[in-house]
C-alpha cells in the first residue's frame, strides 16, 4: 500500500498526464482510480441481465407451456427468482461502492487542483467538469435501472411467495397476470442495462 506522500504524488501526476491529454481529445473518460469498481459493477450488470433472461424465460414456461406436474416449473422459477434477487443486490453493493470511490476521488482532485495556477489550473477545472458531467450521466442510468427493476422484481417475488402457498395448475393460472406485467417490462429492463454498460464504458474511455 501506498503511503500518504505516495498517494498525493500519484494524484498529481495523474491529474497532470490527463490535463496533457485532455485538450487534445474529445473523450470524457475518468482517471483510473476514480472508476476502479466500474470493471466488477459492468461483469456483473452482464450477468445480471442473464439472469434476468433465465427468471423469464422459467416464468413464460409456467405461463405458456403449463405442465400436468406443474411443481417442477414452479421450482424453477423460485430458484431463478432468488438468484436473480442476489445478483442485484450485489449490483446494488457494486455500484453503492464505484460511486463512493469517484466521490472520494473527485473530492481529492479538487484539492489538488487548488494547487495549480493559470492556464493548467483552467484546464484542470474544465477536465474536471467534464468528467463529473460524465459519470453524472452514469449515476443517472443508474438510477433510471434501479426505477424500472424494482417493480419487476418486486412482482417476481410476490408470485414466488404466492406460488410457495399454492403450488398448483390453478395457482399459476392465478398468478399468470402478474407474471405477464412483469414480462412485459423485460425488454425495457435489459435496455436500460445496457445503457448502464455503455456509459460505464464511456467513463473508462472505452476499455
Amino acid at each position: 500500500m501506498l503511503g500518504p506522500h505516495r498517494e498525493r504524488v500519484v494524484l498529481v501526476l495523474g491529474c497532470l498526464a490527463l490535463l496533457a491529454t485532455g485538450c487534445a481529445t474529445a473523450t470524457t473518460d475518468l482517471p483510473p482510480q476514480a472508476v476502479s469498481g466500474l470493471v466488477e459493477l459492468r461483469s456483473a450488470l452482464i450477468d445480471a441481465k442473464g439472469q434476468v433472461q433465465k427468471t423469464t424465460s422459467t416464468a413464460r414456461d409456467m405461463v405458456d407451456r403449463p405442465r400436468q406436474d406443474v411443481g417442477a416449473q414452479i421450482n424453477a422459477f423460485s430458484g431463478a427468482v432468488a438468484k436473480l434477487n442476489g445478483d442485484a443486490l450485489q449490483t446494488r453493493q457494486l455500484a453503492a461502492g464505484a460511486q463512493a470511490r469517484t466521490e472520494d476521488y473527485f473530492t481529492q482532485w479538487d484539492a489538488q487542483l487548488k494547487t495549480l495556477s493559470g492556464q493548467l489550473a483552467e484546464a484542470g477545472q474544465q477536465r474536471r467538469q467534464e468528467s463529473a458531467a460524465s459519470f453524472a450521466k452514469l449515476q443517472e442510468r443508474v438510477g433510471a435501472l434501479r426505477t424500472q427493476f424494482a417493480p419487476f422484481m418486486t412482482d417476481l417475488q410476490a408470485t414466488d411467495r404466492f406460488l410457495k402457498a399454492d403450488p398448483t395448475a390453478s395457482g399459476v393460472k392465478a398468478a399468470t397476470p402478474t407474471l405477464r406485467k412483469a414480462l412485459t417490462q423485460e425488454a425495457g429492463i435489459l435496455k436500460s442495462a445496457d445503457e448502464v454498460i455503455a456509459q460505464i464504458d464511456v467513463v473508462r474511455g472505452g476499455k
